[in-house]
C-alpha cells in the first residue's frame, strides 16, 4: 500500500510549510493549498486520503470547503481553529469534520491525530433530528416510517437547505442567512430561497413529516421535531 496523501489547506506558509515538513518526514504524501477555493479544486483533482483545514481561510472559509467536502464523499478532514470556543468545536463536527484541533497547534500532534483518524477510516457522521437521519459521508436522508426507512430524493440545493438547519434544529435562519451559508458563491434571490424550501416541504411531507419545516412570517425558516411530542 503507498504512502497516505494529506491536503493541507492553510494560508500562512510558515505554518503550511512547517506541517508539510513534518508529514513528509512521518511518511506522508502532501498537498498544500492557502484558500478554500484552490483547497477544493486540489481536493477534486488529487482525491486525497485525508484534508487538513484551518477554518478561516480567504476566499472559501474552512466551513465551506468542509460542507463542499462531505457533499462529494466521506473523505476524513480534521478542522483546526484558533476560537477556542465549545460552540466551534460542536459545528466542526456537526458538519461532519473527523477530528477537531486548537490552534497553535503542535505538529507532533497533529501528526498523530492523521494517523489515529486514517486508522479508524473516519466513522459515519449522522444528524439527527426527530425521525430524520442524515448521513453526512453517504449524502443521504432518510425518514423513519413503521414500515422501513423512507429515502428522500432531494436535489443539490435542497440537500444543503436541510443539512445546514438540521445542524442547529429549532433555530429561526432567516433567507439571507441560508444564501450565504448555503450559496456563498451565488447570486441566489429570496425568493428562489423559497422555493426551494417549499419544494423541500413537500418531499418531506411525502415521507410523513413535512412539519417539520416551521415558516416564521417575517423572519425565516426553522427545521424542528417539535410537532413528534
Amino acid at each position: 500500500m503507498g504512502k497516505k496523501l494529506i491536503l493541507i489547506v492553510e494560508d500562512k506558509e510558515e505554518l503550511r510549510s512547517s506541517l508539510e515538513a513534518h508529514l513528509l518526514q512521518a511518511g506522508f504524501r502532501t498537498d498544500c493549498a492557502a484558500d478554500g477555493v484552490v483547497g477544493f479544486s486540489r481536493f477534486r483533482l488529487l482525491k486525497p486520503d485525508l484534508v487538513f483545514i484551518k477554518d478561516e481561510l480567504p476566499r472559501q472559509t474552512g466551513f465551506e470547503l468542509l460542507f463542499d467536502i462531505r457533499l462529494d464523499g466521506d473523505t476524513p478532514v480534521i478542522m483546526a481553529s484558533a476560537w477556542n470556543s465549545w460552540k466551534t468545536e460542536l459545528q466542526c463536527f456537526q458538519q461532519g469534520a473527523d477530528d477537531f484541533i486548537r490552534m497553535p497547534y503542535n505538529n507532533h500532534v497533529v501528526t498523530a491525530r492523521i494517523k489515529k483518524v486514517l486508522r479508524r477510516g473516519g466513522a459515519n457522521q449522522l444528524i439527527r433530528v426527530g425521525k430524520l437521519t442524515i448521513n453526512l459521508d453517504a449524502r443521504t436522508a432518510c425518514v423513519d416510517d413503521p414500515t422501513g426507512e423512507i429515502k428522500l430524493k432531494l436535489t443539490a440545493a435542497e440537500y444543503k437547505l436541510l443539512v445546514h438547519m438540521a445542524s442547529s434544529p429549532g433555530r429561526v435562519f432567516t433567507r439571507l442567512e441560508l444564501i450565504g451559508a448555503c450559496f456563498p458563491q451565488s447570486e441566489m434571490l429570496e425568493s428562489t430561497i423559497n422555493n426551494h424550501i417549499c419544494n423541500l416541504r413537500f418531499k418531506l411531507k411525502g415521507a410523513g413529516i413535512g412539519n417539520y419545516v416551521d415558516t416564521r412570517r417575517g423572519a425565516g425558516y426553522a427545521l424542528t421535531h417539535k410537532h413528534d411530542q
